[in-house]
């Protein structure tokens, strides 16, 4: 039996307290007005990742409906939950604190063009980008200028300031922030 906060959990993909952004997302998905990049900034453990990746998960599920509300249980949202879906490239430093490579930039940047395997979209999620090395962010300026229709790059950052002022303006940025603490303890 559904509730109503089970129907809010999944309508807002699972997310809690950016709803906002969800439906920033789920609008552009439903409208056809989805953007070629994004960059989606906030502290740690603040959800970006999981927003990405629920992004992903939104524009190619099979079960997923024209507004953009992925089923979270079919073969395709947990291959992309994992990381492991066919049309989705990640791409980040071998560790946290590392440092991003241009060769890692050039390399996804050659995927990109290739149409998707299976979805609408081929995504790059670069995770971490403010460890991005100043070679492999400029290396990845031209995808951002001349991206594929079917190429989507997503970003995450901890900050704006953190990454080119380039590459932040070739992109829709989603400042996510940090729950307020009644909303953690509820």
């Amino acid at each position: 039996m559904s509730t109503v906060s089970d129907h809010k959990e999944s309508t807002n993909w699972g997310l809690i307290g950016h709803e906002w952004a969800v439906e920033l997302l789920r609008g552009q998905i439903a409208g056809s007005s989805l953007r070629h990049a994004y960059l989606i900034t906030g502290p740690h453990h603040v959800g970006r990742r999981t927003l990405a990746l629920r992004l992903v998960a939104a524009l190619s599920c099979p079960e997923s409906s024209a507004s953009g509300q992925p089923c979270g249980t079919c073969r395709v949202c947990r291959q992309v939950d994992a990381m492991q879906y066919s049309d989705l490239s990640v791409i980040q430093a071998e560790k946290e604190g590392g440092v991003l490579r241009v060769e890692q930039v050039r390399e996804v940047r050659q995927t990109l063009v290739l149409m998707p395997y299976q979805g609408r979209y081929r995504t790059a999620l670069f995770l971490r980008f403010q460890e991005a090395h100043p070679s492999a962010s400029n290396a990845l300026l031209k995808s951002l200028e001349e991206a594929p229709p079917h190429a989507l790059l997503v970003l995450t950052a901890d900050s704006v300031e953190s990454v080119l002022p380039t590459i932040v303006s070739r992109c829709e940025v989603l400042r996510l922030r940090p729950l307020p603490s009644e909303v953690l303890a509820a």
